[in-house]
């Protein structure tokens, strides 16, 4: 199982008082104990550091920046393919919450056949993927 992190998760697993810490924290420890292969994208971390500091403290995301420095994720960067995908992808959804990193991240998937989504936003159960794709939950 190949697990891709989207920003939600990591918001929810780095702030406290987010609403979803608990279950962030009980999905993530199951994951890990099923030794499943964490990935995410240079945008994903770049929507994720900015919110990080918006709704929380410079101070977290500092520190949320650092543990994925030493962290175990694979990062994958976005290439022009995957931006020209996630272009297409972005020019057919005119639903007001839906991010071009949310594009990018859905051309992800489907490139690199990444089967799980661990996330709190629910567009990413409702796009259509190339393959079986499921979200991560308890």
């Amino acid at each position: 199982m190949k697990v891709f992190v989207d920003s939600s998760a990591f918001c929810a697993l780095a702030i406290p008082k987010d609403t979803h810490n608990i279950d962030a924290k009980l999905i993530y420890n199951k994951l890990n104990k099923l030794k499943a292969p964490f990935y995410t994208s240079d945008y994903v971390l770049d929507e994720v550091y900015t919110l990080l500091k918006s709704r929380s403290s410079h101070k977290t995301s500092v520190k949320f920046m650092e543990n994925i420095e030493r962290g175990k994720i694979n990062i994958i960067r976005i290439t022009e393919n995957i931006e020209k995908e996630a272009k297409t992808i972005f020019k057919k959804f005119d639903d007001k919450r839906l991010s071009f990193t949310d594009c990018s991240s859905f051309a992800l998937i489907n490139q690199f056949g990444i089967d799980s989504v661990f996330a709190f936003d629910k567009h990413f159960r409702y796009h259509h993927y190339s393959h079986p794709v499921q979200s991560c939950e308890l």
